[in-house]
């Protein structure tokens, strides 16, 4: 028998549980807030869930990093902000020490306070750090910038030598004057004769025509009483012409109160007493006077003197005056000179000239004087004049004799300075000091005698020998009439000159090189030619000369003059611009009245005039050529111009101990900031850059050369304006010293005190000297590269390890401030104790003057610098600071978002879920109660069977 289970009542049964387990679901729901509270209710919603619930603690982590970060920066913000102040106390200490207000003592004290400064800027840097990271000393590098290597000591930029441009010319030297080469020598500069048969330069054109001078007496002079006490000057000595001569023969000029002055020339007295006619006066004075040679009565009666030289009328005035004797002092050994004086010498607008030594006076000293002794003191001012002194007793003041005869007298006790004649006097306690009012070596010439001479001295009333010279003078002609091409004579004349002098030239070959260059006296027309394709034949070469271009002789000739005519007006038009001595140059002709050439005026009249001569020069300057033309063909392969990078040569002056110009060849821009200063060790080393990138054969590096050197070399820095000059010719570069002083003046030549004017630069080793050249850059200042570090932190703002932010705080020490390479250079040769230091401190204006340098741009100053990367610095840092705080707001942001996403995707919907565990709650009693139903219905159906 089967007996069939209550169907109803265990669906019932399953219905009940199933909602007593929906409530029991609903019911946690409700109690957790949450929609799906195990992967179970949702699993695609639980793995969103789970996702997010993720995110947001990386979120939260996010968030923390990002506040630390901030806190980082604000340290770092902080110290920054402290190195800016103290930079700004720096400024304002470097402002004050340049005022020369301060002694060079103030600015040492204003410097330690600088210091204390740097130190602690350096401190900060070095100090600054979040929980143990320093914050300002980078650990990564930013980037690498070219810039300023200072070396101790000058030596060959490495591999700069390698265009062996030198070396390549036989016979150089491996030293010279110490320094370490090869080396090899610009030619000399010089002065040489030379000749030019052509227009009669064979070797010198004699002046001729000269006739001596004939001077004509005037009608008056009858008899010989009318010649009596008549006076003339020739030849330098003045003669006086008296039937009475003078006892004494002591002929002085003026007297006044301290002083009896010379005449100024010697005084010679010709005796007339014996002469009984006018013949017998002029045979006299042609006995007397060596120049006079011969006399006689012209056509109209007059009588005439012949003499080779001029003679003019002259009157002495003056008065008579006797000097009573003086003992001598004996205190001193007599005669006895002057001392002490100096001429001024160098200085100068030569740099390369000595130094200046300012002028002295000499000085004489008496210590210990007497009453009733004197000196006499003979003043030499290019003439002997007398300056008496007598001592008396008691301090009497000075007191001039009265008339005057030059005797001053004054007290052995006086005290006091005064002026006396040509010298000034200081007594006191006995003691005398004589100083020449006339400073330099000429007061050296001046002596004591001791003791006083009685003497009369004569003046005597005379009256000038009036007449009238007739003078023919000597002449030098210049003929170029025999060239029938103008171009054969530029040709010939180009690059000489010819010299002649203001007085007689007659030993002036032996001028020639040393002398002849330096002395002012000669005179040389010069004759270059601009129009010419050689850019040499267009210079001129000997110091001072007057140029003449000879295209104004081929535009003249063009024009239809002939060449003789063309030639004379080319010199003599321009006459009026030179001084007297060119004057004396005029056109020459021939009989028929052509133009020949010019003819120039002996310096002096009569037969002495046909000594002199014309002479022809030739100048050579100090120069070296460089000839890059036959370097490129002997290297046809290299890469040009990556070849050329820090390569170059240096030149050497000639007067000038170890002066170096640098011509450095660069292919890259020259690092920021001013170029460290050279001259280690007392070398004068000067540098150019020369930017070679656009170079590609030779004559585009020589141009290259010249247009960047140049404005160098001629500019408004003295540093660099010293004489070095260049020309560009084609694929050759010429470098010259503009001053065209000959080698031997700047060897020999002295001042008047015999101090030599320059300092020549002679190898006694090779016995050579002069300028020389070399491969390569000598220097102690280098380009080099330096590091610019930061400090990289990672701040992790994501839940990825390449996802991050990279702060970047700069690095400020000292040397990243003030951009040097540490070991080249350190903080404290940034000192205010020089004007160039404080100069670079401070930087310069455009359009000022600053130590005699015309600043043509803007040159920012290393404090500015300085302040600048500070604030930069800061900047940077406060700008990352920013983005944290913008990074944070956005974390917070995507929190909140993926949070509320978080949870509409979990949380429950607490009505709707209150709702669905009513509905359980109701189902479920509703089930019992049908199971209970069920269960009767069961019993019942058992009951009926029992």
């Amino acid at each position: 028998m089967i007996i069939n289970n209550n169907s109803a009542s265990m669906m019932t049964l399953g219905e009940l549980n199933k909602n007593i387990s929906k409530g029991a679901k609903q019911l946690k729901k409700l109690a957790l807030g949450e929609r799906i509270t195990s992967a179970g209710d949702d699993a695609s919603g639980y793995s969103i869930s789970e996702r997010m619930r993720v995110r947001i603690r990386a979120l939260d982590q996010d968030e923390q990093n990002v506040q630390n970060g901030q806190a980082l920066l604000n340290v770092a913000e902080g110290a920054i902000q402290s190195q800016i102040e103290l930079m700004k106390t720096i400024k304002q200490k470097v402002i004050d020490a340049d005022n020369d207000t301060n002694t060079d003592v103030d600015r040492a004290t204003i410097q330690k306070e600088i210091n204390h400064a740097y130190q602690q800027i350096e401190d900060i840097a070095q100090e600054t750090n979040y929980n143990g990271v320093r914050l300002l000393v980078g650990d990564s590098v930013e980037e690498t910038v070219r810039s300023w290597v200072l070396k101790s000591n000058s030596s060959l930029l490495e591999g700069s030598d390698a265009m062996n441009m030198i070396n390549v010319i036989p016979n150089v030297y491996p030293t010279l004057n110490g320094i370490t080469g090869p080396f090899d020598l610009f030619q000399p500069a010089k002065l040489e004769q030379t000749s030019l048969a052509s227009i009669g330069f064979s070797p010198t054109i004699q002046f001729t025509g000269g006739v001596d001078n004939t001077y004509t007496l005037d009608s008056s002079f009858t008899s010989v009483d009318s010649f009596d006490g008549v006076s003339f000057n020739t030849a330098a000595y003045s003669y006086v012409l008296t039937k009475t001569p003078s006892s004494t023969n002591e002929y002085r000029g003026a007297i006044t109160d301290y002083l009896i002055e010379y005449s100024g020339t010697g005084v010679i007295e010709i005796d007339i007493s014996a002469c009984n006619s006018v013949e017998d006066v002029l045979t006299t004075i042609q006995g007397a006077i060596p120049s006079v040679k011969g006399h006689g009565v012209d056509a109209n009666g007059a009588n005439y003197l012949i003499s080779a030289m001029q003679i003019s009328g002259e009157a002495y005035t003056g008065y008579n005056a006797t000097v009573a004797a003086a003992a001598p002092t004996g205190i001193f050994t007599s005669p006895q000179n002057f001392s002490g004086g100096r001429d001024k010498s160098g200085g100068g607008t030569d740099q390369d000239a000595s130094p200046l030594q300012p002028a002295t006076s000499a000085k004489f000293e008496l210590t210990g004087l007497s009453a009733d002794t004197g000196i006499t003191i003979h003043i030499n001012t290019g003439h002997d004049s007398l300056q008496l002194m007598k001592f008396v007793s008691g301090n009497s003041r000075p007191t001039a004799s009265v008339p005057p005869n030059g005797v001053l007298t004054v007290g052995v006790d006086y005290v006091g300075t005064f002026r006396y004649g040509k010298l000034t006097a200081s007594m006191e306690n006995g003691n005398l000091t004589l100083t020449a009012n006339q400073e330099g070596v000429r007061g050296n010439s001046y002596y004591v005698e001791d003791g006083i001479s009685a003497k009369t001295y004569e003046f005597l009333a005379t009256s000038p020998l009036t007449g009238a010279n007739t003078t023919t003078y000597a002449y030098a002609t210049v003929d170029v009439s025999g060239y029938n091409d103008v171009e054969d004579l530029i040709d010939d004349l180009k690059g000489k000159a010819i010299a002649f002098t203001g007085g007689g030239t007659e030993a002036m070959q032996a001028y020639f090189g040393t002398h002849w260059a330096a002395d002012s006296r000669y005179t040389y027309f010069e004759f270059v030619d601009s129009a010419s394709t050689n850019p040499v034949e267009g210079m001129y070469t000997i110091n001072r000369s007057k140029v003449f271009d000879l295209d104004t002789l081929r535009s003249y000739v063009a024009g239809g003059m002939s060449i003789g005519k063309a030639f004379a007006e080319m010199i003599v038009s321009r006459m009026d611009i030179y001084d007297y001595r060119e004057k004396r140059v005029e056109e020459a002709k021939d009989s028929n009245g052509q133009t020949l050439g010019i003819k120039f005026k002996a310096s002096e009249g009569g037969t002495l005039g046909n000594r002199e001569n014309l002479f022809l020069a030739q100048g050579q300057l100090r120069s070296y050529t460089l000839d890059y033309g036959k370097w490129f063909t002997k290297n046809p392969n290299l890469s040009i111009p990556d070849f050329l990078n820090n390569k170059g040569f240096r030149a050497y002056c000639a007067s000038c101990d170890n002066q170096v110009f640098n011509f450095h060849f660069i292919t890259e821009d020259l690092p920021e900031g001013p170029r460290p200063e050279s001259d280690p060790n007392g070398e004068d080393i000067k540098h150019i850059y020369i930017n070679v990138s656009n170079v590609t054969d030779a004559s585009s590096l020589v141009q290259a050369i010249y247009e960047q050197a140049t404005p160098e070399l001629t500019g408004d820095d003295p540093d660099l304006n010293h004489f070095m000059r260049l020309v560009a010719d084609g694929d050759k570069l010429i470098i010259y010293d503009e001053r065209r002083l000959t080698d031997d003046y700047l060897r020999y030549g002295k001042d008047a005190s015999g101090n030599l004017f320059y300092e020549y630069q002679w190898d006694d080793t090779y016995n050579v000297g002069g300028a020389k050249i070399a491969d390569g850059v000598w220097d102690n200042v280098e380009i080099g590269e330096r590091k610019i570090y930061a400090k990289d932190l990672i701040i992790h703002h994501t839940d990825h390890a390449s996802m991050n932010i990279h702060l970047k705080i700069p690095q400020t020490t000292l040397d990243h401030l003030f951009g040097y390479e540490p070991g080249s250079q350190n903080w404290t040769d940034f000192n205010v104790m020089t004007s160039k230091s404080r100069e670079e401190l401070l930087g310069n204006r455009a359009g000022t003057t600053r130590s005699g340098k015309h600043i043509t741009k803007d040159e920012e100053g290393l404090l500015d610098k300085a302040l600048n990367y500070l604030i930069g610095a800061n900047c940077l840092v406060g700008a990352q600071n920013m983005r944290l705080k913008m990074t944070e707001e956005n974390i917070v942001a995507q929190r909140e978002g993926t949070v509320a996403s978080e949870s509409t995707v979990r949380d429950a919907n607490m009505a709707k879920e209150m709702t669905g565990y009513t509905k359980a709650n109701v189902l479920a009693q509703a089930s019992q109660s049908m199971l209970a139903q069920a269960n009767q219905n069961s019993s019942g159906v058992l009951r009926l069977l029992q």
